[in-house]
């Protein structure tokens, strides 16, 4: 099958090309050559000739210019060719491999077609502005967004705003007045979900809202890495969303379908579980990492996480303190590196009483949230750098009631953390390893990991660098994705001069003079 540009055609050779020419009237037979009809390049056409067997490609790889900072990697203009060929998809694609800036290529070029009008992005709130925000900047640049966030009144009136794009978190959908004002925009004629694994359970009020939203007419693409992060089950909502024909009417009806009852409270996926939640899962494309020859060893993304209201008062009464220290002449270097470290605790959610040496703990549940979230969305082991040995245990607890966990720090003994790194290597427990970066010792290989979560920034270059090198190093044989969450300006400040190598004494006072203003 060839494209024809001056005349923006597919020509190609039919075994009847009568029959192509009474499905599609506009095309016309060709007299003589290589070729027998000619079809204008259309996607209600190319859909036709894939329905009866020819391999055409979607408009988009002949009539794009792909816009933006980067080059498109050959992946991406894939899944966003297969976006544009499917009103409702999935792309199950592994995280880090560029899922939201080839679904905003894929949703442009519909746009620029007439198509669709405009696009509502339902994303946590860790994604909002780092990602989908940053990424419309960079790719769309000609696009306007609009971020849909804070009161209720606030996101009604972002929602008038007269953009490409609105971007809101996931619950908004919690807020009726929001959904029932998207619902009655009939412009808005595609909705993309990212980490859409968050709607796997059909029982939550999330679902319910986001099914009692989407018209029949929208488009819809669910982008997540992690389709069935517990059980084959979880396809069925999912499924539901985007397939409704491909699964039973009735959870329970597919659950017997996937899994056995083997005690009271016990269900185990039967052997062919799997194959057919992703059977339900269609449409769907999907690249694992290592499928993604051109994609760069280490990928890297920011995730911004909430303040709870006590950090928020916690970090004003060290704000007046060292504004306080400033008029008074008095901040040395060794003083405001005593600072700095304590709001970065507050951030994190413990402080250190110098006294005793005791711990008093900050509700700190936003920032747990959106660790959460990565680990979710990773596809092999992780990594988590936790530079404050307080909140560890604390985060153990969370971590563990979702996926096994084990703590490597100061307080495991050298025979214990021989073994908790022995059986992250050779067993599928423990899943995550919280790390204090201090004992991620030179010359330890953890390549078994592909994702490496910074909790918060550590504020060391070289630990920093020590700690990127325990994964990508020899025998690693994955693409990998580092992952750094923030809350706070201060904190992605110090992930800058991380990047750059430039912490050093002197930008420990510049951090100071950021804070204090």
């Amino acid at each position: 099958m060839l494209v024809h540009a001056p005349s923006q055609s597919l020509v190609f050779q039919a075994a009847d090309p009568f029959a192509v020419r009474e499905l599609i009237p506009k095309s016309r037979l060709l007299p003589s050559g290589d070729y027998n009809v000619a079809v204008k390049h259309t996607l209600p056409a190319t859909r036709l000739l894939r329905n009866l067997g020819y391999d055409a490609p979607s408009p988009i790889l002949t009539s794009y210019d792909w816009p933006g900072k980067y080059k498109p990697f050959a992946h991406q203009k894939v899944m966003a060719e297969f976006l544009t060929l499917h009103h409702r998809a999935f792309n199950l694609s592994d995280m880090g491999v560029g899922k939201s800036a080839a679904a905003l290529w894929a949703a442009d070029w519909l746009m620029k077609q007439k198509i669709v009008q405009r696009a509502l992005i339902l994303t946590p709130l860790s994604t909002m502005d780092r990602v989908w925000k940053n990424d419309i900047f960079d790719v769309l640049m000609h696009r306007v967004a609009s971020t849909i966030y804070g009161t209720r009144e606030r996101r009604l009136d972002m929602l008038k705003v007269n953009a490409d794009f609105y971007i809101a978190n996931h619950d908004a959908l919690g807020i009726p007045d929001v959904t029932a004002a998207i619902r009655r925009r009939d412009d808005i004629d595609l909705v993309i979900v990212d980490e859409a694994s968050m709607f796997r359970n059909h029982d939550t009020r999330r679902f319910k809202a986001l099914k009692k939203m989407l018209r029949g007419d929208q488009r819809l693409w669910l982008l997540t890495g992690t389709p069935c992060p517990n059980a084959p089950t979880d396809a069925w909502a999912l499924a539901q969303l985007v397939s409704p024909e491909r699964v039973p009417q009735f959870f329970g009806s597919f659950k017997r379908q996937t899994m056995v009852q083997v005690t009271n409270f016990k269900w185990v996926a039967r052997p062919d579980a799997y194959t057919l939640a992703y059977d339900a899962m269609q449409p769907a494309v999907r690249f694992k990492k290592s499928d993604c020859l051109d994609l760069p060893p280490v990928t890297y993304q920011d995730r911004q996480a909430d303040i709870t209201k006590e950090q928020r008062e916690a970090l004003n009464t060290m704000r007046t303190d060292m504004v306080a220290e400033i008029a008074k002449g008095s901040v040395t270097a060794v003083n405001a590196a005593d600072k700095i470290n304590k709001l970065r605790q507050i951030l994190c959610g413990v402080v250190k009483v110098p006294d005793t040496g005791e711990y008093i703990s900050l509700p700190h549940q936003p920032r747990t949230d959106v660790l959460l979230e990565a680990i979710e969305g990773a596809s092999a082991k992780v990594l988590v750098i936790v530079p404050f040995k307080g909140i560890i245990q604390s985060l153990e607890g969370e971590v563990s009631k979702h996926r096994s966990c084990a703590v490597l720090n100061g307080d495991v003994s050298p025979g214990m953390r021989d073994k908790i790194i022995r059986d992250f290597k050779t067993q599928p427990d423990p899943h995550v390893l919280l790390c204090h970066p201090k004992v991620m010792a030179h010359g330890l290989n953890l390549t078994e990991a592909d994702t490496l979560i910074f909790y918060a920034p550590i504020y060391s270059n070289d630990e920093f660098l020590q700690v990127v090198e325990r994964f990508n190093r020899t025998g690693q044989t994955r693409k990998m994705t580092v992952v750094k969450i923030g809350a706070h300006p201060l904190e992605w400040e110090i992930y800058k001069l991380l990047d750059g190598k430039r912490i050093s004494q002197n930008s420990i006072l510049d951090l100071y003079r950021t804070v204090t203003g």
